[in-house]
């Protein structure tokens, strides 16, 4: 038994020795993760492996857009009708919008019931060829679209709901229905009260969308008229008809208005769900409320819209700090919340009563803008009134907004629907200085650079192909984003040049 007993004692020590062994061959030091050898490819190069799994905190998203205005001109033509021309000029504004690293911009496409593509309802803008109804050598639509997108860059379709003309004694298109039609002293307007126009303003949308893969529709602060002195809506037999469940007219209009932006966020639903519903009203909730009829903090709580962006076009020595404080509170609800800075007032030139005054004197004033509104958590964005003071730069404006936008940041998805995330990019290697890995069906890609478990990444490129060169050592990952709605995917697992 003892003889027996020693023989099985040597036979576990020699065991023992030779998993020491085994193990010392294998991993190194105590609590340290074996190493994997880069595998050899075709023709030089290595594929490096996954490193080990670590938790990275994602850069928080920014939506950076410019208001392009078409009416009278304002940035887009500038009466300028030939094709080389208008995509000069809009090349112009894209280069701008990358070298600040904004990423979107609202584009006018029918600013005064005529529109920029064939359309059964409405005639070709007039901004386009000089001539109302007037087809262009080119789709204009088409091309900025494809131009906008090549670069990343959001297009989101600028639409007035309501108006029909500036000046109440202008000449109406014949493609519009009289009955429709609502004259005032200073405009010509879709008569708000009547559900045709409701039924007319969704079709025009829905005509849109079925077109264009635009990323979203968009109304500005206009809907019942700005009434001159003395000037009557003169609504009341529209109230007697269709009023009948209301005893303040007041009401009644806002009901209006309310059910044209319900009908329109359903007509988006249905056409494609995944475009962006946003409206940017005055920055004076008592004016959207009383002249406007637009029951903004409404909109909010129901969900009607998908994003709220006021126009704060005052200083932050006037109504910047309040205004923004009341629309944070009073409209900031199911919908995402973004600030519409007004930079066209740093322009001494465009109006003498600014001179006056000692608002918008520096440009040390937006950036005082930019950290009242990004301090507040609820703000997901900002958009710029307008294209064309980014390429004057008044009061070197363009040094603040760079500042401001330092770093490039992912579009965020914006829709109030459940967001569906694609599949994560599969299969990331790095062979020699490229970057590769699997293509997600109908994304485009974040390349970031990993700094350690649990610290924030750095967004290092937004790229249209599935592949990136990289310029530096360091611990990678990708992220894929859907093109239609911006969701983005988890990670993909984390890879490490050398």
């Amino acid at each position: 038994m003892n003889i027996l007993r020693l023989a099985r004692e040597f036979k576990g020590i020699v065991f023992a020795s030779f998993c020491v062994l085994l193990m010392a061959g294998c991993g190194g030091e105590k609590g340290e993760t074996p190493v994997t050898p880069p595998t050899p490819k075709p023709g030089g190069g290595t594929t490096v492996k996954p490193v080990v799994t670590e938790t990275p905190v994602l850069p928080a998203k920014d939506f950076r857009a410019v208001w392009v205005a078409t009416v009278l001109n304002l940035d887009w033509p500038k009466s300028k009708y030939d094709e080389a021309s208008q995509k000069a000029l809009f090349t112009q504004y894209l280069n701008k919008l990358q070298e600040l690293k904004m990423n979107a911009m609202f584009f006018q496409v029918r600013p005064s019931a005529d529109v920029f593509w064939e359309s059964q309802y409405e005639p070709w803008s007039r901004y386009i060829t000089g001539t109302e109804g007037q087809r262009p050598s080119y789709d204009v639509l088409r091309w900025m679209i494809d131009e906008c997108h090549n670069r990343g860059i959001a297009f989101h379709a600028w639409i007035n709901p309501y108006r029909i003309a500036r000046s109440g004694s202008a000449t109406v298109s014949s493609m519009i229905p009289t009955k429709l039609v609502k004259r005032y002293n200073n405009c010509i307007i879709y008569n708000p009260a009547l559900p045709e126009t409701r039924e007319r303003i969704a079709n025009i949308i829905k005509e849109l969308l079925q077109k264009y893969d635009v990323d979203g529709i968009h109304f500005d602060d206009y809907f019942y008229p700005s009434l001159s002195s003395g000037e009557s809506m003169n609504d009341d037999a529209e109230f007697a008809k269709y009023g009948s469940k209301f005893t303040d007219i007041k009401v009644f209009r806002r009901a209006m208005v309310d059910s044209m932006v319900t009908k329109v966020q359903r007509t988006i639903r249905e056409v494609r769900p995944s475009a962006v519903f946003s409206i940017s009203p005055q920055g004076n909730l008592e004016n959207d409320l009383n002249q406007m009829y637009a029951n903004v903090p409404l909109w909010a709580r129901k969900g009607w819209v998908d994003v709220i962006i006021p126009q704060l076009y005052w200083s932050t020595k006037r109504w910047f700090p309040a205004r923004l404080t009341q629309f944070v509170t009073e409209c900031a609800g199911k919908n995402k919340f973004m600030v519409g800075y007004g930079i066209y007032r740093f322009d001494k030139s465009q109006n003498s009563q600014w001179n006056d005054d000692d608002f918008y004197q520096s440009n040390v004033d937006l950036q005082r803008q930019f950290t009242l509104a990004y301090g507040n958590k609820k703000v997901a964005g900002s958009s710029l009134y307008r294209a064309q003071n980014l390429l004057d730069n008044p009061e070197n404006i363009n040094k603040v907004i760079a500042k401001q936008f330092e770093k490039p940041a992912l579009l965020p998805y914006l829709s109030l629907l459940p967001e569906v995330k694609p599949t994560a990019p599969k299969n990331v290697t790095v062979a020699g200085t490229a970057l590769k890995w699997d293509a997600v069906a109908d994304c485009y890609y974040a390349v970031y650079q990993h700094n350690g478990d649990k610290k924030e990444a750095t967004l290092l490129a937004i790229v249209q192909t599935n592949s990136y060169e990289l310029t530096t050592n360091g611990k990678f990952f990708v992220t894929a984003v859907k093109k239609n709605d911006n969701a983005e995917s988890e990670v993909s697992a984390i890879v490490e040049k050398k």
